[in-house]
């Protein structure tokens, strides 16, 4: 395949053309002495603004690792509190097996100790009650005779728990 023989004469024409043109040199533009620039505000801005997101993204870092923190000192707190939860209520059983009015006369029966006649369950009273207070309404009126003899309720109380134990 040989070229188009319009198109070998002007690629001759293009090469004779370069080859008898004198070489010019590109046109230099003069040097010049430039004055000192003021320092640019907007690298100064570029940079703080790249060191505020780089700030703020640590914080974010480190208040992350603080809640991850957070999360497992409430995991191993909930799973103690857990494993305390159920000693406390198998000591509330414990306690309860021990109260038990039936547990204690065999517990005295093993002591040799008299039975009881009879056995009286009394109600639970909290024990943030002060002592002179009734922890339930008093429904009965003091009788006539124990008013009038001016005992005090104490006294009453006493001799009513001595005779109940007779």
């Amino acid at each position: 395949m040989t070229p188009a023989p319009a198109a070998a004469q002007r690629a001759a024409s293009v090469r004779a053309t370069r080859a008898t043109s004198p070489r010019v040199p590109a046109k230099r533009p003069s040097l010049r002495v430039l004055d000192a620039r003021p320092p640019r505000r907007g690298r100064l801005l570029r940079v703080l603004s790249v060191s505020l997101v780089a700030g703020s993204l640590l914080a974010v870092v480190v208040a992350h690792s603080m809640l991850a923190q957070g999360q497992v000192r409430l995991t191993s707190t909930q799973a103690q509190m857990t494993t305390e939860q159920a000693v406390h209520r198998q000591l509330l059983a414990a306690v309860a097996a021990a109260e038990d009015p039936a547990q204690i006369i065999a517990e005295a029966k093993k002591l040799n100790l008299v039975p009881p006649s009879y056995v009286k369950q009394l109600p639970a009273v909290p024990l943030n009650t002060p002592i002179g207070q009734s922890t339930t309404p008093s429904t009965t009126t003091p009788s006539p005779t124990t008013a009038a003899s001016g005992a005090s309720s104490s006294t009453v109380a006493a001799a009513q728990s001595a005779a109940a134990g007779r």
